[in-house]
């Protein structure tokens, strides 16, 4: 089996009516009532078809998420402060599927399967977090604010998936908690770090 990223052009016409179909029948009805055959009748394509370009539903519904995540604007702001940068891309990117919630429950479910085609699209949408974080960080952020950053990202957006009174509050709680540990985010984008170690020991500039 191919992956999605090497289809060729009447594979893409394909996907792209197999991913379509997916999500009108997410608008319609529960993930769980969704089958392969499903998906495969309202998109217009054999059962064979749809099997020969996505393993399992949860596949299907791992690379709408990564479609719908790679097309939200990136929009850095560098008259703002690096903390308000963050909240700005955690506000986006977890009212993401906000007005979304048939398919915001589908992607919590999906994204969690241990299959191995849906571990590789979650690779690939763990890269596009990584590029976001560390693009408004700037090049120069900390590896391990980074990591943290992008970790309380992916934890936001399992939680905000019940729907769009969710998202909002899940925001409001992960904004809260950033400013409750107070970070120092325009000083730790800077690297190196201000503290380097040696023989065991923390020495600050």
């Amino acid at each position: 089996m191919r992956s999605y990223d090497d289809r060729t052009r009447v594979d893409d016409d394909i996907g792209r009516r197999v991913l379509d179909a997916t999500v009108d029948l997410l608008r319609e009805v529960p993930y769980s009532n969704i089958t392969m055959r499903s998906i495969a009748k309202r998109a217009g394509v054999s059962h064979g078809e749809i099997c020969a370009y996505f393993r399992s539903k949860d596949a299907i519904v791992a690379e709408i998420y990564l479609e719908r995540l790679r097309a939200a604007p990136l929009v850095v702001d560098v008259d703002q402060s690096v903390q308000a940068r963050i909240a700005a891309q955690f506000s986006q990117l977890v009212m993401l599927l906000a007005d979304e919630p048939g398919i915001a429950a589908a992607c919590s479910s999906a994204l969690i399967c241990d299959e191995p085609s849906v571990r590789a699209i979650r690779q690939r949408i763990h890269a596009e977090l990584q590029r976001r974080v560390r693009t408004v960080l700037r090049s120069g952020a900390w590896p391990e604010v980074a990591e943290t950053l992008e970790f309380g990202l992916l934890g936001a957006l399992v939680q905000a998936s019940c729907g769009s009174g969710t998202f909002t509050l899940t925001f409001g709680r992960e904004s809260a908690s950033g400013n409750r540990q107070n970070v120092d985010l325009d000083r730790v984008s800077d690297y190196p770090p201000r503290s380097r170690r040696r023989g065991g020991h923390s020495i600050h500039r």
